[in-house]
């Protein structure tokens, strides 16, 4: 009886061991799986957040561009309105150099003609980036903007009526005084610019102005646009 007892036991006892068998199987396979999954989990972990930041790689180039591209303040705009008016400014007494001036003034304004068109194809793409589609006419503001805005009008305009060496030498003294003026309006700008890539850009136009004011200033010096023929921009004035 005892025996059989004992049989009826190990019958009993032999399936919860081949239960106890596959429980432990399926822990076997959760340590296979947790295996993989340390290097998978960076797998479903990527491709989840891959396909959040596939799909967020395009928001994230547009936050990106969002973040460099938010609005920029009215002083900033002001800014680059100012800056677009003086580089097409610039173009249009380079193209007039090239018609009127002498051969190193020529050399000078196509110069002047790429570095402007240069700066304000950077400030054109910079304002785009910020939202800033159209760049809005530059509208002088104080009595003394206002002043100076009539009478670079009138210079531009005296100009157009000179040639040769009377040309370069009104030409050459504009750029100085022109660059000169620019150049202290810029380090204020930089200083109150609110965007840091705005501060940036102002500060890589701040070396061109410089170099076209010490290059004008140098031509001045030369025979073609010195003090020697003094006396002909009067003469000639009277003619026209």
């Amino acid at each position: 009886m005892k025996l059989r007892a004992f049989t009826i036991l190990a019958a009993l006892a032999g399936p919860g061991i081949a239960i106890a068998t596959p429980a432990g199987t399926p822990p076997t396979n959760p340590p296979t799986n947790n295996a993989p999954n340390n290097p998978a989990s960076p797998t479903p972990d990527k491709s989840p957040s891959k396909d959040t930041s596939a799909g967020d790689t395009s928001p994230d180039k547009t936050t990106g561009n969002d973040a460099k591209g938010a609005k920029l303040s009215d002083a900033d705009i002001k800014i680059i309105a100012h800056l677009h008016h003086i580089n097409q400014m610039e173009i249009t007494l380079g193209k007039d150099a090239q018609r009127q001036g002498t051969a190193k003034v020529k050399d000078y304004a196509n110069t002047m003609i790429t570095d402007h068109q240069t700066a304000d194809k950077d400030l054109t793409a910079f304002a785009k980036a910020h939202k800033l589609t159209t760049i809005p006419a530059d509208k002088p503001t104080t009595d003394a903007e206002r002043q100076d805005d009539k009478d670079m009008t009138q210079q531009m305009a005296r100009l157009k009526t000179l040639k040769g060496a009377d040309f370069d030498k009104t030409y050459l003294n504009m750029m100085v005084s022109g660059h000169d003026k620019e150049l202290t309006k810029i380090d204020v700008e930089i200083s109150s610019a609110s965007d840091p890539d705005f501060k940036n850009l102002l500060q890589s136009v701040k070396p061109v102005l410089q170099r076209h004011a010490d290059q004008a200033r140098d031509l001045m010096k030369s025979p073609q646009a010195s003090a020697d023929e003094p006396t002909r921009p009067l003469p000639s004035m009277k003619q026209h």
